[in-house]
């Protein structure tokens, strides 16, 4: 039970690594967007709110999936046979619908504003450089 539990704290972490790729490259293109093309300005506070929903994303996503991937295995473990297959089935869902969905979302974003980022126009009319 423990080295699945292991793998499965793995298997989340690199769907965290994901996750926090996507968001960051939001938060990056987002910056430049607002500031540089929107021309407002910098907001320490959004950006300490957007560190804080980082943190409880991360947080609450690695015990959510920990909390299900484990249901399973604490199952055969007190004598409810589950088919493995059953346990991997509930890790991979878990790990591929919550934390990975959430991931597409932020990259959907992120390219949306890079994407912006290269058809704005600048003060002069001309396409940013």
């Amino acid at each position: 039970m423990l080295e699945s539990v292991l793998q499965n704290l793995i298997n989340i972490g690199w769907a965290m690594l994901i996750f926090l790729a996507a968001y960051l490259a939001n938060v990056a293109f987002s910056l430049w967007y607002n500031i540089k093309i929107l021309h407002e300005s910098f907001d320490k506070d959004k950006l300490i709110a957007s560190g804080l929903k980082i943190l409880t994303f991360v947080v609450g996503l690695t015990l959510l999936c920990t909390a299900i991937t484990t249901l399973p295995l604490f199952a055969n473990q007190v004598g409810w046979a589950l088919p493995e297959e059953y346990s991997d089935l509930f890790a991979d869902l878990i790990i591929i619908g919550a934390v990975l969905l959430v991931a597409c979302k932020y990259i959907k974003e992120a390219f949306t504003k890079f994407v912006a980022i290269l058809n704005a126009k600048t003060e002069g009319g001309t396409e940013n450089e």
